[in-house]
């Protein structure tokens, strides 16, 4: 039976569900913060997640078996992705503003590009592909220029510490993204995204009942929203987009949705929560998008071990 949207499509689609689910759930992290604690935040969507994925796969007539070297990667992916780096970012995010806190996991792109430079067999970017990530660098400096400039007015500590946070989240997913690429998954997308959301979910579920998390929360329709949205679109539709991009595109171009998400996030604050932008902060959004252009359409090398023979990766 033929296929009816050919690979070109499918992963033009699967970059526009990662880049907008998430891109939006910033917002909802947010607000599921003020509820309920950043372990039951992330235990919660997890396990909903994992419910909504194997229902999926039940569906499909799909297997959720998978051999045993394979399952422990994807535990430790799935891990890295939905515990380490989701519950940091909700922590984060209960101290920096959702608009601030994308702004800081745009580092991810240039750490994944750090690692697959210094790692044997990496990936590497040509020139255009640097000057679009330098390009992405100086664009979300002026995004992040007017709050900067605030934050050190009032010499507030309690940012650097979200700051802090937030960077150790961006380092675990960047982690878990080259990781994911050199494990070479043969698993169903839906089958390795139900392991890695069902591997976090327990790890999280473990962590809020050692923290008490359940005593403080507040059960609101909010913040249950909230919840429901981050495991339908920021789990569900997000993290089963990027699992397909992960095996069928370069890393480093994959990671580029860390320039877009952020434009995203204060696309959506402008027109749900009229929030205002200032000049830097448009002039930012502009080269962000840029250099997403030029890493995407630039042409990676893949290093062999000889470093002397290495042949660009189709696209």
């Amino acid at each position: 039976m033929p296929q009816l949207l050919s690979e070109k499509n499918r992963i033009a689609i699967a970059f526009a569900c990662v880049y907008f689910a998430w891109g939006s759930t910033y917002g909802a992290i947010e607000i599921a913060g003020r509820y309920f604690a950043p372990p039951l935040v992330g235990a919660l969507r997890s396990i909903l997640s994992t419910v909504l994925m194997c229902a999926i796969c039940v569906a499909r007539g799909t297997s959720l078996r998978v051999a045993r070297d394979a399952a422990w990667r994807l535990a430790l992916v799935g891990v890295l992705f939905m515990t380490v780096n989701n519950v940091m970012l909700i922590w984060g995010e209960t101290k920096v503003a959702s608009g601030l806190a994308s702004l800081v996991i745009a580092m991810i792109p240039i750490l994944v590009a750090l690692m697959e430079t210094a790692l044997p067999g990496g990936e590497r970017l040509n020139a255009r592909g640097w000057f679009g990530t330098l390009l992405g660098v100086v664009g979300m400096v002026a995004l992040l220029w007017p709050t900067l400039h605030r934050a050190a007015g009032g010499g507030d500590r309690t940012g650097l510490v979200g700051f802090a946070i937030l960077t150790g989240a961006a380092l675990a997913f960047a982690v878990g993204s080259v990781l994911s690429r050199r494990f070479h998954f043969k698993v169903d997308t839906f089958v390795a995204t139900t392991w890695q959301i069902g591997a976090a979910g327990l790890c999280n579920l473990g962590l809020a009942t050692a923290a008490g998390s359940f005593y403080t929360a507040h059960w609101t329709r909010e913040g249950a929203v909230a919840i429901v949205y981050l495991s339908t679109i920021g789990s569900v539709v997000g993290l089963t987009a990027f699992t397909y991009l992960l095996k069928h595109v370069a890393v480093t171009k994959v990671a580029t949705y860390a320039f877009v998400n952020p434009v995203i996030a204060v696309l959506i604050g402008v027109a749900t929560l009229h929030e205002r932008l200032a000049g830097p902060e448009v002039v930012g959004m502009v080269l962000i998008l840029c250099a997403v252009a030029l890493v995407i359409l630039s042409r990676t090398r893949q290093a062999s071990t000889d470093p002397m023979q290495e042949f660009p990766i189709e696209e």
